[in-house]
């Protein structure tokens, strides 16, 4: 068979071509959604890699292949990253490119020990369509878990949460859907590039429609219901972040908080929600700022609303100072003094960001962070869920930690009743991260059935319904806070780290089973040419 110009591409045009067409797949990714295309992309690596197993060194020219297709979607979909070091300063700026560069290489390597596999394996049909769903499904949940983990952009998320495909990830979650990703993607490089049955065209179609036959039954059905008594204010002004950073313009941006926070209406809100990085650093030791809001809303209303905020938290532990990062829940009398009532810490922290290697001694020779904190932050202990005063039980996940899939902790005798995410979006730029962050977070809504109070500066601030949909926005301009109800749950799922490692086994079954067959179709045709 004539191999086509497209797969023929081989030396460094080959690798050129592999970074544009992992590129042109984060098209599928927020905020454009153009899901065809990543579908039609992965179905050209499908391609690549089945010609790649001709080749006398199929291992390495698999690994290439796949390396560097995964080396373009992940540069392209996260080089926002590079915000963060542009707005921390220009000390920070030469460190850019090695570490958003670093990051993508790191993460393509899962993908290019996968393409090697598959091309070493020289597999055909059927059984090459479903490795190849097997095997990048691995090595998505490997770089979604190994280190610490980064699921940034899993192809099921090229569905749009909320949309009638995302609402299968209540069964599959995100890891599930984007393993169907895979099948349709392999299959249809199938079609285009063997036709010699309608199998493959079926397996892409199919898939398709039920994706959508199913999520519409979903939404079909979807009935939305309140918490009674609980009004929630989400403020969200936008800012940059080297502003925040600045002592001239920071306090400008916090009165804009505070300003926001008053607006009309005030006195049926039961609780007022600030995103991370509203306020810098130590927040609860900062009594101006703490009787300044607390004076502010009483003076409005003899009955203050509970303020959400995010602070940092200090503990003494054998002589050396550890900061926390902590969603706050605090409380004010009639005359706006303030008490904290309760606080929840963050686990997952941002590497190099928020925590660093081997902090102890870092910090001992005063190595800087990314971020604005004093010091690198420990991790809490566990996750655990909350129990803010007015709510009823609620998981806080501060900004990066929405993104884990089975994050949740579940409580089946006292389960959480939503999700409070705060987040600053300020680091990621005006590019396309808070976009996909938002898109994300939306997806941990649909799995768990859990509603998301989410409250993102300079990104997507919400009030988000168990569909993955927003039930009531923050708009960017000119309003600056949205009052809202709590949203009801819908029957918690439980089941998604459950889900996960039976894809996990399905996969690994699946590799062994291939790869078994393949084998003995290989003795099989020896033996009779022998005879």
């Amino acid at each position: 068979m004539q191999i086509p110009l497209l797969l023929r591409h081989a030396g460094w045009s080959g690798r050129g071509m592999g970074v544009l067409l992992g590129a042109i797949a984060v098209l599928g990714q927020a905020p454009f959604h153009y899901w065809p295309l990543t579908v039609l992309s992965l179905a050209i690596l499908f391609g690549r890699l089945q010609w790649t197993a001709e080749l006398d060194r199929p291992g390495r020219a698999g690994f290439s292949a796949a390396f560097w297709w995964a080396l373009g979607y992940f540069a392209a979909g996260t080089f926002w990253i590079g915000s963060a070091f542009i707005e921390r300063g220009p000390e920070f700026i030469p460190l850019m490119p090695f570490m958003v560069g670093g990051l993508a290489c790191l993460l393509a390597l899962f993908w290019g020990l996968g393409g090697a596999y598959l091309a070493r394996a020289r597999l055909s049909g059927l059984k090459a369509v479903l490795a190849f769903t097997a095997v990048f499904t691995l090595a998505e949940l490997a770089r979604g878990h190994a280190l610490g983990g980064f699921p940034w952009n899993l192809p099921g998320y090229i569905f749009e949460a909320g949309a009638r495909p995302s609402q299968v990830a209540r069964w599959v979650g995100a890891y599930g859907l984007s393993a169907l990703v895979f099948l349709i993607s392999a299959a249809l490089g199938q079609f285009i590039f063997w036709r010699k049955r309608i199998w493959p065209l079926a397996m892409t179609a199919l898939p398709v429609v039920a994706l959508y036959g199913v999520g519409q039954m979903r939404l079909a059905q979807a009935d939305i219901e309140s918490v009674p008594g609980v009004k929630l204010r989400i403020v969200s002004v936008p800012f940059k972040q080297s502003d925040k950073m600045n002592p001239d313009t920071s306090i400008d941006i916090v009165n804009d908080f505070i300003r926001a926070s008053l607006a009309p209406g005030l006195e049926d809100v039961t609780h007022l929600v600030w995103p991370e990085g509203a306020v810098n650093g130590l927040a609860l030791e900062n009594e101006p700022l703490l009787s300044a809001v607390g004076n502010s809303l009483a003076s409005v209303d003899d009955t203050p609303p509970v303020w959400l905020m995010n602070s940092l938290l200090t503990e003494v532990e054998q002589g050396r100072t550890r900061y926390y990062n902590a969603s706050v829940a605090i409380t004010f009398n009639a005359d706006g003094y303030p008490a904290v009532a309760a606080s929840n810490r963050k686990y997952k922290l941002v590497p190099f960001g928020e925590n660093i290697p081997f902090m102890d001694w870092m910090e001992d020779v005063q190595v800087p962070l990314i971020s604005t904190n004093l010091a690198s932050i420990s991790p809490a202990d566990e996750k655990r869920l909350a129990d803010f005063p007015g709510l009823p039980r609620l998981s806080p996940q501060l900004c990066y930690e929405i993104i884990f899939p089975g994050f949740t902790p579940i409580d089946l005798k006292n389960p959480p009743q939503f999700i409070l995410n705060q987040s600053n979006d300020a680091w990621f730029g005006n590019y396309i991260g808070p976009a996909q962050h938002a898109n994300i977070a939306r997806y941990r809504a649909i799995e768990t059935g859990l509603p998301i109070v989410r409250a993102a500066s300079n990104g997507e601030s919400a009030m988000i319904d168990p569909y993955g949909r927003r039930y009531k926005k923050v708009k960017k301009t000119g309003v600056f806070h949205i009052d809202t109800t709590l949203v009801k749950p819908l029957k918690i799922n439980n089941k998604t780290k459950i889900t996960q490692l039976v894809l996990l086994l399905l996969s690994l079954l699946t590799c062994v089973i291939v790869t078994t067959v393949k084998h003995r179709n290989m003795v099989l045709r020896a033996k009779i040419t022998d005879v």
